[in-house]
């Protein structure tokens, strides 16, 4: 129960400093996808899915366009995540890095699909593919704060 307060306070944060944070670049950092792959690389899918899902949609009330959207993409990607995570070394600072490249790819790949389901015309991709390489390296920047700041965290832990 701590665990799922943790993590739903974590993301309402990384939401709400998502939505309150300036675009520079015409991009923003995706927090909240940061905390997608925490999820799926210690979390089982009894906890992670359903929270993965939720924060998607909360990421969708606070600044998406389709409800529901995000919430399955998310949910795609914590799936995709997990369903590999037994495999990689978990604790590597590089698995991290090159997971948040890979599914800001994957990300962008599964809006151009579920989009074309919702949008009403059909240039909804062309606004997706512009926009994935200046996310590529916010993310990638984003990654390496939160890389640093959970490093910086779990040292202060070991010191209590």
């Amino acid at each position: 129960m701590k665990t799922l307060f943790f993590y739903l306070i974590l993301g309402l944060t990384f939401a709400v400093a998502e939505t309150l944070v300036p675009q520079a670049l015409f991009v923003k950092p995706n927090l909240l996808l940061l905390l997608i792959l925490t999820l799926g690389l210690r979390e089982q899918v009894i906890l992670g899915g359903p929270l993965s899902w939720l924060l998607g949609c909360l990421q969708d009330a606070l600044s998406g366009t389709s409800l529901g959207l995000y919430g399955l993409v998310y949910l795609i990607l914590y799936l995709m995540v997990r369903s590999i995570a037994g495999h990689l070394n978990s604790e590597s600072p590089v698995l991290l890095l090159f997971l948040v490249f890979a599914s800001t790819l994957l990300k962008g790949l599964i809006l151009i699909f579920t989009l074309g389901f919702f949008a009403e015309h059909g240039t909804y991709w062309r606004q997706v593919l512009t926009a994935i390489p200046g996310q590529l390296f916010v993310n990638l920047l984003a990654g390496l704060l939160f890389l640093q700041c959970s490093a910086w965290l779990s040292r202060y832990r070991r010191h209590l």
